[in-house]
């Protein structure tokens, strides 16, 4: 196997490394991610001229262009991906692709495993929203994701041993160069700004491996603030520039997430909308209709309506 061979819309044939695959399991928005068994992904070569409808679903989603454009919508936001495009959807995030003629390769991809390393919490934040990488907007850094994902492709359909080793040593790869140019892109430019920066980095990821284990807790803007040492109004504009969100939206997507495991469980909502930080049911509705588009009961109906009757028979191409 070469693994600098880089992936072009030439080659035609892409065979998955294990074939057990029944189809997806789809029901409503809701998709349940069918990764290759007993690994954390599954890597599509997709060619097909149809879309898919409105979903979200817990894996990261890497979506590169080879052919053609490929529209597509991330959270009401509307993206036209052009040949060479890189775009990374976050898990959990509503999204649609509209399809079309063309090829394309659709990453699906659980960071589960990752997430025992400290410097992948303090990335949470920039996992947390879409991103476009291309030689026009991010030269530097498309170049080298480029480089890593098409390896990973190489990788996966190349059917060697230890390929999920093989990728996710490359993935945590990816991840350090994306860490390291979105902190880089944060330093003060002022006169002893890259000691502040490191110091700003140090305190933000301690707060973000702290929200990770505490979020139930009634964590306030002022509470924060003091963790890290700064004032209410300095921490409010450090941390939407570190996070590119609020802090309250920040803690609000944490708390969603859990919530959403949380509902694959026999816990009443009441308990759930407890157990994940929110002080009553009616604002933990009201948080997770705006970030799903569905209430909490109806996401779990169709958790239930999936794991009863199994997998649709919409088979991927």
């Amino acid at each position: 196997m070469t693994m600098n061979r880089q992936i072009t819309a030439s080659d035609n044939i892409y065979h998955q490394p294990i074939r057990e695959y029944v189809g997806r399991a789809m029901e409503g928005t809701l998709e349940q991610v069918d990764y290759v068994p007993q690994s954390h992904l599954r890597i599509w070569y997709n060619t097909q001229p149809e879309g898919y409808a409105l979903h979200y679903h817990d894996a990261l989603e890497i979506i590169m262009v080879k052919e053609n454009r490929y529209p597509l919508t991330i959270l009401d936001k509307e993206y036209i991906l052009e040949p060479g495009d890189i775009c990374v959807i976050p898990s959990r995030a509503l999204h649609k692709l509209e399809g079309g003629p063309g090829s394309r390769f659709i990453l699906l991809l659980d960071l589960g495993p990752l997430s025992s390393y400290s410097d992948f919490h303090a990335l949470e934040p920039v996992l947390m929203r879409p991103w476009l990488f291309n030689e026009r907007s991010l030269p530097e850094l498309y170049q080298k994701l480029n480089q890593e994902l098409s390896e990973v492709i190489s990788i996966y359909f190349s059917g060697d041993d230890m390929w999920e080793l093989a990728i996710y040593s490359r993935l945590l790869h990816l991840l350090e160069l994306a860490g390291k140019y979105y902190l880089r892109r944060r330093k003060d430019p002022s006169p002893g700004s890259s000691d502040l920066s490191q110091i700003n980095y140090e305190k933000f990821a301690r707060l973000m491996n702290y929200i990770d284990t505490h979020y139930a807790e009634p964590l306030t803007l002022e509470w924060a603030a003091d963790y890290v040492g700064f004032s209410k109004f300095h921490f409010h504009r450090l941390f939407k520039d570190y996070a590119g969100i609020t802090f309250h939206d920040h803690l609000m997507n944490k708390r969603i997430q859990v919530a959403q495991s949380l509902l694959g469980t026999d816990l009443s909502i009441t308990e759930i909308a407890f157990r994940s930080g929110f002080t009553n049911s009616s604002s933990f509705g009201r948080v997770f209709r705006s970030q799903t588009g569905m209430s909490p009961s109806a996401y779990r109906k169709k958790r239930e309506t999936v794991d009863s009757h199994g997998r649709s028979n919409y088979i991927h191409p």
